[in-house]
């Protein structure tokens, strides 16, 4: 994967790599997806974070030259590629950002995603004005006057409010959720660390849901959701299980009106994405895994049931991808 990609970074997991030949045929509880590789120019490594209603897709690739932000904007229909892909390198602060890395995109033309200065930190950004007239500015987290260290953007949902973490002057990494300016932090209690990776409004409601992963005092990584406000109660932890065993390193990360998906490593400890209707209970949990491929991560999905992430082909290369969930429609919703 990218040496940039968000569970790596924070070191809480690096996923390994899945050898698909272990399993011949899919279980019940396990689907393969048909898939459309996306790969940007010359890479040799893509991974898509990001859809919109409308199937523009944002993500990231590495080339010889660094990683690099990636557009798509293709026609209904039509392929992901040029004249429709588009790299994307910022600039901040009169100096080009060392990487780029788009992880979200609305449909009304903003966009977000976090980039590495000259001296290694990470910042946060937002655009607006996609994609005639490109306005971006630098996003630091602030906590009561202090400015806070590493801030990422995650997830961007389609009213503006979006997603990430920091890390404070401790060195503890932080969830935060900021909307109209106004920053809360996210803490699963207990927790030694929590990342927020995504955010969806309820339909027919004015409050939202948050998905991520947190670290819990053993190492271990699960998944949480938490339907706003933030509170102690708020908070629903899970771990991905398939066929009444439960599986370790659940990594949540994203979330529509009916589905929840992410990735997370089974007892042999290779990895997998997956998929879970709505309510989240023991039985509501899909293996996905890319047909003919390997190690397979799902990084977000939009309101029709469009996935994107991350797979490798027979030869170990890693493309982006997007596909359809299974069972994308059906009933379902976030309570």
């Amino acid at each position: 994967m990218l040496s940039l990609h968000r569970p790596c970074r924070f070191a809480l997991s690096c996923v390994v790599a899945l050898n698909l030949a272990l399993v011949p045929m899919p279980l019940a509880w396990s689907t393969e997806l048909a898939v459309t590789p996306v790969d940007g120019p010359s890479a040799s490594a893509t991974e898509l974070h990001g859809i919109t209603h409308t199937g523009q897709l944002v993500g990231t690739f590495r080339d010889a030259q660094g990683i690099h932000g990636l557009v798509c904007t293709p026609p209904v229909d039509a392929v992901c590629a040029p004249p429709f892909l588009t790299p994307l390198n910022l600039w901040f602060k009169g100096a080009k950002a060392v990487s780029t890395q788009v992880q979200g995109l609305t449909t009304a033309g903003q966009m977000a995603g976090f980039f590495l200065d000259v001296t290694g930190a990470s910042h946060g950004f937002l655009c607006g004005g996609f994609p005639t007239n490109l306005d971006c500015h630098q996003v630091d987290v602030t906590i009561d006057h202090v400015l806070m260290a590493d801030t990422l953007i995650l997830g961007l949902q389609e009213q503006g409010q979006f997603v990430g973490s920091y890390r404070d002057a401790q060195s503890r990494i932080h969830g935060y959720l900021s909307t109209e300016g106004s920053v809360t932090r996210i803490d699963v209690p207990g927790a030694l660390a929590t990342v927020v990776a995504g955010v969806a409004t309820t339909s027919g409601k004015t409050t939202a849901t948050i998905v991520g992963f947190f670290l819990d005092a053993t190492f271990s990584m699960h998944g949480f959701l938490c339907l706003l406000p933030v509170s102690e109660t708020c908070f629903t932890l899970f771990d991905v299980t398939l066929n009444g065993v439960p599986q370790a390193m659940t990594q949540a990360t994203g979330i529509n009106q009916q589905q929840i998906v992410g990735s997370f490593r089974d007892p042999s400890g290779q990895a997998h994405g997956f998929l879970c209707v709505w309510p989240v209970t023991s039985v509501c949990f899909t293996q996905l895994d890319a047909r003919n491929g390997a190690h397979t991560e799902i990084l977000g999905l939009n309101d029709r049931g469009q996935v994107v992430g991350h797979f490798r082909d027979t030869t170990g290369r890693q493309h982006g991808f997007t596909t359809m969930a299974p069972g994308a429609g059906s009933a379902g919703r976030l309570p």
